[in-house]
């Protein structure tokens, strides 16, 4: 058996042109490597790689502007307020932004390849408070009073700034994964069925990687001549050089750990990235550590069950929120009760049994968006079917469809966090008759309190199929945690203003 193959005949090249494409109608040049029987797909050359270094350096420039600006701020709103003493303004404004790149490079967050949106979110809130900490020592060791004021007054813009400009560089990110220059042109290491998949899943518009072959090894279980194979193990170093390859990702169940050790190297005195499938389901960094066990490395996945002290932060979190949201939307409840009542026959209010946590059943409470007088037994429509919810539904009044479309029918489900039948953030409480119809699906969802928002309603809303929308439920559930609360609900402010999936 030969880690390198011959082009595959016509009968196979079928399965190959859907993951990469050949003949002359793709946009890639087929050449040989020299001096070897295997034919290789080369696409016009780019660097992402080198991008994402100007990248990174423009992102420090702009955390570096967004403290500067937020301490001009809090001189402005309090100009008396001296925060080291000392120091003159323009050394202070000068150091302040320099120790905070230093301090989010040391949190590691300009690794934008590595990070997730969540990930660099709970960075920057930590960095951001450890920052603020440093500040307050200064002024402490240089004995000088910070109020209290500017000390929340800067921490609070900084926090706004910083995470108004990273998520500006996310997006900006994401437009360039999605048109290809920031695409890492990658070689999948392995033939077999994970390989594959693997490829599969890099070809995903905005991956960031742009798959160009496999690289067969003589450990697969798959027979080389029935899969395409750019070329072997013993020629990767040749194959890298030849292509420019900038990523290797490795199927961790093709190679044995000698070839694994031999890729790693290769990729190492290549200088290329690499990448290795761990088989697990989708998880937050923070929740995985690297152990070595003897001479092999393993992840450890750390335990997450809410504490009762963990149940308790979610709850006074849930209380504080829930009662500003509460006292601050009462005027507009009042509005929204008018409109219901001049504009439709029926209740200001709808009520309905949901299922909670360990399967608890309680009155959800919403504004009525719905005529009385239409039933769905007039329609051939079975309401048990999970996350059932009709785009066009013909009992939603004008009023109700606006209500809707902007969320605030939800509004009153404030009083449901208040007595504790929901949290802000978990699971969308069910109706009964579709979790008692689904229990095999949904069951699952029940580990934590209901929310009025969550991690599937931040990544798609009523768009999203129940099979995702189940598993987008059990993501939240093996990965909470307070910083995971607030940053959906930052971005459920993002959905509701855009009305994305609504209806």
């Amino acid at each position: 058996m030969t880690n390198a193959v011959a082009e595959p005949s016509a009968a196979l090249r079928a399965p190959l042109e859907s993951t990469f494409p050949f003949g002359p109608t793709a946009e890639s040049v087929v050449r040989g490597l020299p001096g070897a029987d295997v034919t290789t797909v080369e696409a016009p050359r780019h660097d992402a790689r080198r991008l994402f270094n100007r990248l990174t350096l423009a992102i420090a420039l702009s955390d570096a502007l967004s403290v500067l600006l937020a301490l001009s701020l809090v001189d402005l709103l309090l100009p008396n307020a001296q925060l080291v003493a000392g120091i003159s303004p323009g050394l202070l404004h000068a150091a302040v932004p320099l120790g905070w790149v230093l301090a989010f490079f040391g949190w590691g967050l300009y690794a934008p390849k590595h990070l997730s949106a969540v990930e660099e979110f709970r960075r920057i809130i930590g960095a951001s408070s450890f920052g603020m900490v440093a500040l307050v020592m200064a002024g402490f060791w240089s004995a000088t009073y910070i109020p209290r004021t500017a000390v929340g007054l800067l921490w609070i813009f900084v926090l706004l700034f910083e995470l108004l400009t990273r998520r500006i560089w996310r997006l900006d990110i994401a437009r360039r994964r999605a048109n290809g220059t920031l695409a890492l042109k990658t070689l999948v290491i392995g033939t077999n069925d994970e390989a594959r998949q693997i490829a599969n899943q890099l070809r995903a518009e905005g991956s960031g990687y742009r798959p160009v072959g496999f690289v067969g090894a003589s450990s697969t279980s798959v027979e080389p001549s029935s899969i395409d194979v750019v070329t072997g193990i013993h020629r990767l170093a040749e194959h890298i050089r030849s292509t420019d390859v900038e990523c290797v990702f490795i199927a961790s169940t093709a190679l044995r750990p000698d070839e694994m050790l031999k890729v790693m190297q290769v990729a190492r005195q290549s200088n290329v990235d690499v990448r290795i499938s761990a088989q697990l389901p989708e998880l937050l960094s923070s929740r995985v550590v690297a152990h070595n066990v003897g001479s092999s490395l393993t992840l450890a996945v750390k335990p997450l069950q809410l504490s009762r002290a963990q149940n308790l932060m979610k709850r006074a979190f849930d209380l504080v929120l829930s009662g500003v949201g509460l006292l601050l939307s009462l005027p507009l409840w009042l509005f929204i009760a008018v409109a219901i009542k001049t504009t439709s026959t029926g209740p200001v209010f709808f009520t309905q049994q949901r299922v909670t946590k360990n399967g608890r059943r309680f009155r959800m409470i919403k504004f009525r968006t719905m005529h009385d007088d239409i039933r769905l037994d007039d329609f051939d429509i079975d309401p048990s079917s999970p996350f059932f919810k009709l785009e066009n539904d013909p009992r939603v009044t004008r009023v109700g469809r606006l209500l809707r479309k902007t969320s605030l029918d939800e509004l009153p489900q404030l009083l449901n966090v208040i007595t504790g039948d929901m949290s802000l953030v978990g699971p969308r409480p069910l109706p009964s008759d579709q979790i008692d119809a689904n229990s095999d699906l949904l069951s699952g969802r029940l580990e934590v309190p209901a929310g009025m928002t969550g991690w599937w309603q931040i990544r798609g809303r009523s768009g999203v199929s129940p099979e995702a929308a189940v598993k987008l439920d059990v993501f939240y559930i093996e990965n909470w945690s307070l910083t995971l609360d607030l940053y959906i609900l930052l971005k459920t402010v993002g959905v509701v203003l855009t009305r994305a999936g609504a209806f």
